[in-house]
């Protein structure tokens, strides 16, 4: 008998400890606040919006502007969570002006800029190594990764010897 009652004991308080754990637990509930939209702001704008409601940005994908967030605007997330940004515009890059330049300073300049560069060689009266023309023309913006090709003077151009018959 006084097993059973111990039993019967510790099997009561441990409804009323359980009980009062789940309690606490449901009535203690982090703050939650819903993602605004953010898309079309510049990326210190989004992050000044998102952390005056209690969010953070993790990390940012892509350049230029807002394209959208991860989770998305309008869901409801707890505070301090943080958030992905991407952006949907790709960053411009405008071609400098590198005409009577010397090859490799051309070429690595375009490359640091992020360009794929094309050297195409051609013999010309002048100076020999120097850019003569670049396509797209200088002042033209790309998107860094795009191609662009650069005319160099390779020389002076062999004369052409015409025989007769």
């Amino acid at each position: 008998m006084k097993r059973i009652l111990s039993f019967a004991f510790y099997f009561i308080l441990g409804i009323i400890v359980g009980a009062a754990i789940f309690l606490v637990c449901f009535s203690i509930r982090p703050e939650v606040v819903k993602i605004p939209d953010v898309k079309g702001l510049k990326v210190d704008q989004a992050i000044e919006v998102l952390k005056e409601i209690g969010l953070k940005v993790d990390k940012t994908f892509g350049t230029g502007v807002v394209d959208h967030t991860f989770p998305n605007a309008g869901q409801t997330v707890r505070k301090n969570r943080a958030i992905i940004l991407f952006l949907g515009e790709p960053e411009l890059f405008v071609i400098p002006d590198l005409i009577g330049a010397p090859k490799e300073s051309a070429v690595q300049i375009l490359s640091k800029i992020g360009f794929q560069v094309r050297v195409v060689e051609m013999p010309f009266k002048g100076t020999d190594g120097r850019v003569m023309g670049i396509y797209p023309p200088v002042g033209k913006s790309l998107k860094r990764g795009e191609e662009i090709s650069i005319l160099v003077d390779s020389g002076e151009p062999e004369e052409l010897i015409i025989s007769e018959k």
